[in-house]
Order: structure tokens, then sequence, then C-alpha cells
């Protein structure tokens, strides 16, 4: 999670995994930053396994805000459907801070 001049993005913000796998989101400069999942574009079954995975969520599948640099925050995939996997951050989103990660 990074602010590059004027721009606030996630590096990378396209990510291919597996079911099972951790992702870990950092807060690198900018903050605060967090994670969250738009519930209408992840598959089918996808809420209730990212529940599990998502500690400490602000609200369903929010995570918490970091605001400490280097802060992270670690969401497991366990038993996550395949298919595609939209996420933003909240605080960010209107100045386009979102991303992609594909479960296979």
């Amino acid at each position: 999670m990074v602010l590059e001049g004027s721009t606030y993005k996630y590096v990378p913000d396209q990510l291919t995994i597996k079911s099972g796998d951790v992702v870990t989101f950092h807060n690198v400069t900018g903050g605060p930053h967090n994670v969250s999942f738009w519930t209408d574009s992840i598959p089918k079954g996808a809420a209730d396994a990212l529940k599990n995975g998502m500690p400490d969520q602000m609200a369903p599948l929010e995570g918490p805000l970091l605001t400490e640099p280097n802060g992270t925050y670690k969401v497991t995939f366990t038993n996550a459907p395949a298919g595609d996997y939209k996420f933003y951050c909240l605080p960010h989103l209107a100045l386009g801070m979102h991303g992609k990660i594909t479960v296979q």
C-alpha cells in the first residue's frame, strides 16, 4: 500500500494465488490504508471464506485501518473458491486505490 506522488495504489494491484494462500498487505506510505472486498464482485461462497480469513474486521469484508508505517494485515484464503476478488482501500477508494486477487 503506497502513496507515490499523488497516486495511492497497491503494489502489485493484481495478484494470482491458490486457495489456502495468505496475502500480506503492507502499509508502506500514505496511510491509513486497509483492504476491503466488494461483496458483489467476489465468487459465490467467498464471503464465508473471507469472513474466517480476515481477523479484526471493521465491517463485513473490511479489514482494519493500518495507521502505523510498516503495519501489515494478513488475509487467509483458506477454502476460498476460485475466481476474482476485487478489493479497495476504504480511505482512498475515491482516489482510485483498488486491485484484484485471482484465486486459482
